[in-house]
């Protein structure tokens, strides 16, 4: 065991690696169950497994470890549950491996006595004029990959060339969502090769889901972090079949969350702005800002100095991707006005100093990246606390409200999906450069609620 890392309380060590020179080696040792796969005739068997890692990196010896020990499991797991209807790659692998052989070496070989000796002690000996033995899936599949047989390519294949191509998840929290999704993939099929990936496969992914509590959006995005990666193993490894998860039929999707967020009232929203006048402080001005400008939470705490611009002939924020959060689509980047109390929580907050407009909140934590969870668990703590709001009305809630607020007062939808940061319906929502501040504004004003 090596150790990889170490940060505090924190260590990460890799199992079955050690450092010979400058090379990395593989050292394991052997159950003794299993020590008959590992057999080289006129030997005494084996107690452990060493062999060069062939690298002198540290992270791509573990990598290779990683497999390697993988390989392993699986090879042992196999012989002890005994024969199966199903061929494991993995298993036909380990098995050539442990042998001291790889895919192709038959052919390479010829009739030499390590390939034509391993066969008959994976199935048997027979006379020619006998007939064959029965072989099973698994000896099928390990001799096919001797004699040139192509490797197939698992969904862990696919993953990583996807991975290769930069395709994979940015940050952690999308990283922790691809995981989440890839994870109910592999419970279910496990690493599958790619070709025997099949639509009950992406059916039950779906049933797993709704079985879970998902609602139809929530299994729709799971959906969208697996179908591209089954995607580029498709392509990239030229297989002839289509993407067995495109167009999986989603029960209810029509009906939208199952738990919808309710709006607040005017009543509410006037009654949270007048608290916030009175407390005055970072906590209530997001809120404020958030209240009377349609933004999502994490756009407004990730607000810096220069994206407000409060003596533009619209004052207004700017809400563009910074080093510490980006945003959730391409439409999210845009110009809001600030009116009501939007505006008084800008002009309070640019009293203050830092890079960022709400300093206390703008943290990134020690590991990993900003996310606004925090603070909305905050901030809804003491909507609740203080009976501002109730039962399924959060912060989020306040982007609801004000969608419906500029419908009142006749906004067209297409200047709504413009301010929310909305993707327009239609190819024409693409050309130019989108509605005017003032026409935004001259909206926005007449939703203001007197405080």
């Amino acid at each position: 065991m090596i150790l990889m890392f170490e940060d505090g309380a924190y260590r990460v060590m890799c199992k079955h690696v050690q450092k010979k020179g400058n090379v990395f080696y593989y050292r394991r040792r052997i159950p003794e169950d299993v020590r008959s796969l590992h057999r080289v005739p006129g030997r005494k068997d084996d107690a452990q497994l060493f062999f060069s890692l062939k690298t002198s990196d540290l992270a791509e010896a573990c990598r290779r470890a990683d497999a390697q020990t993988r390989r392993f499991d699986a090879l042992w797991k196999a012989k002890r549950l005994g024969s199966s209807d199903a061929a494991d790659v993995q298993v036909a692998l380990a098995t050539l491996e442990a042998a001291g052989l790889a895919p192709g070496d038959g052919l390479r070989q010829g009739d030499s006595f390590a390939a034509s000796n391993f066969v008959d002690r994976l199935i048997g000996q027979h006379e020619p004029d006998e007939p064959p033995p029965t072989v099973a899936p698994q000896d099928k599949l390990t001799i096919d990959l001797l004699f040139g047989a192509p490797v197939p390519r698992l969904l862990s294949d696919a993953k990583q060339k996807h991975f290769e191509l930069g395709k994979g998840p940015k940050g952690k929290v999308a990283t922790d969502q691809f995981n989440r999704a890839w994870n109910i993939l592999l419970e279910i099929a496990g690493d599958l090769p790619l070709d025997q990936l099949r639509r009950e496969h992406g059916n039950e992914f779906v049933r797993r889901l709704i079985n879970q509590g998902a609602g139809p959006e929530t299994i729709k995005r799971y959906l969208s972090q697996v179908r591209p990666v089954i995607q580029t193993g498709i392509l990239e490894f030229e297989l002839s079949k289509p993407n067995p998860f495109d167009s999986l039929t989603i029960p209810n999707r029509d009906e939208g969350q199952r738990k919808p967020r309710s709006p607040f009232t005017l009543a509410q929203v006037a009654s949270i702005q007048s608290a916030c006048l009175r407390m005055d402080d970072e906590r209530r001005w997001v809120i404020a800002m958030v209240s009377d400008s349609m933004t999502r939470l994490a756009e407004v705490v990730g607000l810096k100095r220069d994206d407000v611009q409060l003596d533009a002939q619209v004052p207004h924020i700017m809400i563009r991707p910074n080093d510490l959060r980006r945003l959730k689509n391409k439409q999210s980047e845009r110009a809001v006005p600030l009116v009501g109390m939007a505006l008084w929580a800008a002009r309070r907050a640019m009293g203050g100093s830092g890079e960022y407009l709400f300093p206390q909140l703008a943290q990134r934590p020690s590991k990993g990246e900003f996310t606004s969870a925090a603070v909305s668990a905050a901030l809804n703590k003491w909507l609740k606390d203080n009976k501002l709001a109730t039962t399924g009305q959060t912060v989020h809630s306040f982007r609801h409200t004000m969608r419906d607020r500029l419908r009142n007062v006749e906004t067209p939808a297409d200047l709504c999906d413009r301010i929310g940061g909305w993707a327009g319906k239609g190819v024409g929502e693409t050309y130019g450069q989108g509605h005017g501040l003032e026409l935004m504004h001259r909206y926005m004003i007449k939703t203001v609620i007197p405080t």
